[in-house]
């Protein structure tokens, strides 16, 4: 028996406890962090479409953008969002947000009409 295989049998055990146990206590935190706060992506356009080819455009359109520059979008953390937001990366700025979606998600801007309406003629 070699020296380096007799090391590998004397370490072979505390090494597997080890891992077991950062294996447990990674899980468990990254479980209790996702059960008490879902984290979102908030993606905003930042660049046009004219002259990107249709497969980014199909991305940019299933992440919920491709209407208005600027209007910001929220996609939970998983590895289907991740995907597609590194394949428009160079079209979107993205923030990662912790906790509920906040109140301007929600929001649509609009800019003031310019006159206003104060009764019916007929």
């Amino acid at each position: 028996m070699s020296s380096v295989s007799r090391i590998l049998t004397a370490i072979r055990p505390s090494l597997t406890s080890s891992a077991a146990a950062v294996r447990t206590y990674t899980t468990s935190t990254t479980e209790s962090a996702a059960a008490a706060a879902p984290g979102y992506y908030k993606v905003t356009q930042t660049r046009s479409l004219i002259g990107v080819p249709k497969s980014t455009i199909k991305v940019l359109k299933s992440l919920g953008l491709g209407r208005r520059i600027g209007r910001p979008v929220f996609q939970p953390h998983n590895p289907a969002a991740a995907g597609k937001i590194l394949k428009v990366k160079e079209l979107v700025k993205v923030e990662n947000m912790l906790g509920p979606i906040p109140a301007e998600g929600y929001q649509r801007t609009r800019a003031t009409k310019g006159y206003k309406v104060v009764g019916k003629m007929f």
